[in-house]
């Protein structure tokens, strides 16, 4: 079409496309391209989605190659395991969170029990001959190991010989008591079921009288794992102590007749093996009049209190005594309002005619402050008390490694990593060496020059708490100091312990001025677990 135009004789033609009808091409162009840009990116979002690994880099750095800096939230850890290793040398270790946060100096060493004969007896400190721990590695927040675990050789695993526990049929004879509350006896339930949930024993327990409706809290503790019988009693505190001698009396009687002995304990006190408790009494004719336990490690308190069996540590009554003793019961009841347990001893040395048998393994702990060095004394330690109050040790922390390693490894001590230096200016010696007290503490010694060979004798306790040593020597002694001229120690100390799976991993921390260390030694379980009893059942050997 051809129009008019305001020169002559130059003709003007109409535009092809007129402004009104291009806006509505563009417009309805840009929204297609909108839409097909969705789609393409929903596309690739999906495949991502679908397929999340594939969009993960996992090559190592190039030598000489800078590297943009990084800061993950989340580290992923390579989980190749090494040829022909029986353990990764690269898994990442499984830290509680606050050692996650932390970084640290660490190393790591890998220990397999061997279960042998429950009679099996070892040494107080047994030699491991081959090398434990391997050097230090800075880690940094997280649980990224350094690159150059990936490349290492297999660990080495450390092979022991550990006893297994005896069986739990034989604990289906011992009936414990104690007085004690609601509100305390759930506190302490972690403990509780670690010296008594596996085992056949049962326990009655005195609380003050109460609104509560005690069968439905009786069966809390039931269905937990506890075998226990929870009852009111109107009396006093140390005088409900003194009378479960009637509570055991009617619930043999009526619930329990095969009990051969029954338990006077406290709240907190800890068995590290009932079937080991089980096994001892055995050494003893159950028909006869029996008053087994043991003395306070402190003579103070023999001196005020008597040469008596000591509460928390641990009473043992044979029945026969306990039948004398519930015809006297309330003239003993009435004597007054001194300890329990010192009311049940004097009324057994008036009408019982029975001699207190020392139990030189039940440990009342009566000490205060740190108490590492009874704990990584050596000695046999059947059972615990006042880990809560006198002092402060988590005990079910510490026998965690029983899920692996069984009962009879927690408190074992192992000496390893024993290393000797020449100074060749003055031809003296620096000697090293490592100290592993199961579930407790693992410790360096290093022997300066000139310091003899038997400087420390580790039969002796070493004597770390508060009290004067004095008082401690006849149930403790030989006792060594602390401190040692010539000896630097170097305690790293259980901080947690975690099971995966079968394995057991344990956390010992140490804090230095320029770091924080930590040496993680695995337990690896036989498979299945149920290391001596832990587990719900008896390790075989």
């Amino acid at each position: 079409m051809i129009q008019k135009s305001i020169y002559p004789n130059i003709p003007v033609r109409m535009p092809l496309v007129r402004l009104k009808t291009l806006f509505p091409l563009v417009a309805l162009f840009s929204i297609a391209f909108f839409f097909w840009c969705v789609d393409r990116y929903d596309r690739a979002a999906l495949m991502r989605f679908k397929r999340p690994i594939d969009h993960m880099s996992n090559q190592a750095p190039v030598p000489g190659q800078a590297q943009a800096p990084s800061h993950p939230q989340i580290q992923v850890q390579p989980q190749t395991l090494s040829s022909g290793c029986e353990v990764d040398p690269a898994s990442a270790p499984p830290l509680p969170f606050n050692e996650w946060l932390v970084a640290k100096n660490y190393t790591r060493a890998y220990f397999r029990p061997h279960h042998v004969s429950p009679k099996t007896e070892f040494g107080s400190l047994e030699d491991v001959n081959t090398p434990v721990l391997a050097p230090f590695v800075e880690m940094d927040r997280g649980t990224r190991l350094p690159p150059q675990y990936n490349t290492m050789p297999c660990p080495p695993i450390i092979d022991v010989d550990v006893a297994a526990d005896y069986d739990v049929e034989e604990t289906s004879k011992l009936l414990f008591g104690l007085a004690t509350t609601v509100d305390r006896l759930e506190r302490l339930l972690p403990s509780l079921l670690y010296s008594f949930g596996d085992s056949k024993a049962g326990i009655i327990v005195l609380v003050p009288p109460t609104d509560d409706d005690l069968s439905q809290q009786e069966m809390y503790f039931r269905s937990r794992g506890l075998d226990v019988t929870i009852q009111s009693s109107p009396l006093e505190f140390t005088a409900r102590y003194f009378g479960l001698v009637e509570a055991f009396d009617e619930h043999i009687r009526t619930v329990r007749p095969n009990t051969t002995w029954v338990s006077f304990i406290d709240d907190d006190t800890f068995f590290l093996s009932l079937p080991s408790i089980a096994e001892q009494l055995k050494l003893f004719d159950a028909t006869k009049k029996h008053y087994i336990g043991s003395l306070s490690e402190a003579s103070w308190q023999v001196d005020t209190f008597g040469h008596i069996a000591f509460g928390g540590a641990g009473v043992f009554v044979s029945v026969p005594l306990l039948e004398v003793l519930t015809t006297v019961y309330d003239e003993c009841q009435s004597w007054g309002e001194q300890p329990g347990d010192q009311k049940l001893g004097q009324c057994i040395e008036r009408f019982g005619n029975t001699p207190l048998t020392i139990w030189p393994s039940l440990y009342q702990m009566d000490m205060q402050g740190e108490v590492d060095g009874v704990y990584e004394s050596g000695r046999r330690i059947d059972s615990l008390h006042h880990w809560n109050s006198w002092y402060t040790k988590d005990v079910v922390k510490m026998s965690t490694v029983a899920a692996a390693a069984g009962r009879k490894s927690v408190l074992r001590r192992w000496v390893f990593d024993q290393e000797e230096f020449i100074n060749n200016a003055t031809g003296q010696s620096i000697r090293t060496f490592w100290v592993l007290t199961n579930g407790y503490s693992i410790v360096k010694y290093t022997y300066l020059e000139g310091t003899p060979d038997d400087v420390i004798n580790f039969d002796h306790t070493e004597k770390t708490w508060e009290e004067d040593p004095r008082g401690y020597e006849d149930s403790l002694g030989p006792l060594r100091p602390k401190d040692q001229e010539g000896v630097i120690k170097e305690r790293y100390l259980l901080k947690d312990a975690v099971v995966v799976g079968d394995n057991v991993h344990q956390f010992y921390t140490r804090e230095e001025p320029d770091s924080h260390r930590v040496i993680e030694i695995v337990w690896l379980g036989p498979r299945n677990g149920g290391g001596a009893g832990v587990g719900g059942g008896q390790t075989k050997y």
